[in-house]
């Protein structure tokens, strides 16, 4: 089998749903697997594991510096080992996190602004400086970004990223280090979250199990957590 249970909810496979659903025209690959090509997202994803099924689509990757990924990362309930000849290199778990309601997120409007194609050196800089995880050239191209600017420079920013169907996921989220402590991540990721109520989707996130601090903001604006998901790096031979 190719595709998830029809019970499953979008959330626990949220790649899947996302480029077989809202994000469908960002997908590459066929058969058991999706993917976005790398400069969008590093994310892979497949429904019900078919080994070999799975093992061919991959091997079967079109060439192409676009459609190509040498690493694949999926987002799944449970681990997964690698198939033949790709090798597992590295893995993790995420505590996924949504949010029901705006009835804790802080009035940022004047402070966050939209960010747009202009601010895509600046935004790329950023994500340099405080990797708050997977962002291309392209990842903008996946939704609708927010930014903080002090004196001119961009300091803070979040957008949006995996759309699975009801649910838009609040990411990239990062703050300069000179502007720790600002409450900026908290204004920003109230901006994208309203952004995402405003379209008449549930917002959600994913964080590392072990930033506290992070789960810590998110929770104080309304976000609880849902789920546990693990996270699976493929690499090519």
């Amino acid at each position: 089998m190719t595709r998830s249970s029809p019970t499953q909810h979008p959330l626990d496979n949220p790649v899947w749903h996302a480029l077989t659903g809202p994000q469908a025209r960002f997908a590459l690959g066929g058969g058991p697997l999706r993917f976005f090509a790398p400069a969008v997202a590093p994310f892979a994803a497949f429904g019900e594991r078919d080994e070999a099924a799975l093992t061919a689509a991959l091997a079967d990757l079109p060439d192409g510096p676009d459609a190509a990924p040498t690493r694949i990362t999926l987002l799944r309930p449970q681990p997964e080992s690698a198939p033949a000849v790709w090798t597992l290199a590295y893995q993790s778990s995420l505590v996924q996190m949504v949010c029901p309601n705006d009835l804790q997120l802080v009035d940022s409007a004047a402070s966050v602004v939209r960010l747009g194609p202009a601010d895509l050196p600046e935004m790329l800089d950023l994500v340099a400086l405080t990797q708050p995880g997977p962002f291309g050239p392209r990842t903008p191209e996946l939704g609708a970004y927010f930014g903080v600017r002090e004196g001119g420079r961009l300091v803070a920013m979040g957008g949006e990223r995996l759309r699975p169907g009801g649910y838009t996921e609040v990411s990239a989220v990062c703050t300069h280090p000179d502007w720790r402590g600002h409450g900026l991540a908290g204004r920003t990721v109230s901006r994208v979250a309203r952004h995402a109520f405003s379209e008449g989707q549930t917002p959600f996130l994913h964080v590392m199990t072990a930033n506290t601090g992070a789960i810590g903001v998110y929770e104080a604006l309304g976000f609880v957590e849902r789920n546990r998901l693990q996270v699976s790096v493929w690499a090519r031979p």
